[in-house]
């Protein structure tokens, strides 16, 4: 089969194009469809401009940090922006650039700063700074008619690749003999730690044993508690601010029932003073006056005390 066989056989025909109205031998999916259907992106772009709105691909010209979720967004994240004039640097348009953060629902805006030719943020967004200075950490290769220029004219070399210690010599030989010594201690280090694999096998096996049976023992804790309070969403893991905070909520809980109790004693023995004769020649203990106490609420009650109540009363008789 020829190439449009195969693209005129792979395509689905739905029932409404055989049914259509106006359908020939010359009618095709691109006519059925319309011309909104080709053109859909165009569409809903023009539609965007006459609100006011221009959408167009943008990407993160270095990594920032959303400022409501706390995350990342590296360089070459590509988002749907919107794009708008927010000023002018002279002659030179300052172009805003509308995001919205993959990972939350933050709005960010980033803005071209042509005074700097780069780009700044300017809400819901702040760039994150790289304290890693390319240019120290790399030595620059350098091409043939270079280094012929470099070895037969000195005031060259010491005008552009002279080191900054006053030497004379190239900044690369300087910071070549500064990396040797590190470069050394990091060979042997590796080395050392490579030289028996089976020790290393070993190791790591114990390690990842010990791991994996912490968390089998944590699993099985955290399915206890779940069965225990009928929960059954994921518990997280317990820190030393959730410890802190049970053991706040246990003493003002002990704090409250203490002073309960306090409130009710008090409560009873301003009961027992009121409900006292001020002409008793003696005065009663505290159990004799709690039994008077339980005596006259049950005659108050009708004679039909509790049996705690009663059988106090009986003692007392």
């Amino acid at each position: 089969a020829t190439m449009a066989d195969r693209k005129a056989t792979n395509r689905y025909y739905p029932p409404e194009f055989w049914d259509q109205k106006n359908f020939n031998e010359r009618s095709n999916l691109n006519s059925f469809r319309g011309e909104s259907w080709r053109n859909r992106g165009a569409q809903v772009n023009s539609k965007l401009l006459t609100q006011g709105r221009d959408v167009i691909r943008f990407e993160t010209p270095f990594d920032i940090w959303c400022e409501k979720c706390q995350e990342v967004i590296h360089k070459g994240v590509r988002f749907n922006a919107d794009k708008k004039k927010a000023g002018k640097y002279f002659t030179t348009t300052i172009w805003e650039f509308q995001l919205k953060c993959h990972l939350c629902d933050n709005i960010m805006i980033v803005a071209t700063d042509p005074q700097n030719t780069t780009y700044k943020c300017i809400s819901g967004c702040r760039k994150k700074e790289e304290s890693w200075d390319q240019d120290e950490d790399t030595v620059k290769l350098l091409d043939e008619k270079e280094k012929r220029k470099l070895e037969e004219d000195p005031f060259y070399r010491l005008e552009h690749f002279a080191a900054s210690d006053g030497s004379g010599k190239r900044e690369d030989e300087v910071k070549s003999k500064e990396k040797k010594a590190v470069l050394h201690e990091l060979k042997h280090i590796q080395d050392v730690r490579s030289r028996d694999d089976g020790i290393l096998n070993r190791t790591l096996r114990n390690v990842f044993r010990k791991q994996k049976k912490e968390d089998q023992a944590t699993a099985a804790r955290e399915e206890q508690e779940k069965k225990r309070l009928n929960m059954h969403i994921p518990l997280l893991p317990e820190t030393e601010e959730d410890r802190i905070l049970a053991k706040t909520e246990m003493l003002n809980a002990r704090v409250q029932t203490e002073e309960l109790r306090f409130n009710e004693s008090k409560k009873m023995a301003r009961q027992m003073i009121m409900s006292s004769s001020i002409m008793s020649s003696k005065p009663k203990s505290v159990l004799q006056q709690a039994r008077m106490l339980a005596l006259q609420r049950s005659k108050t009650s009708g004679g039909i005390a509790k049996p705690r109540i009663s059988k106090l009363v009986k003692q007392s008789i």
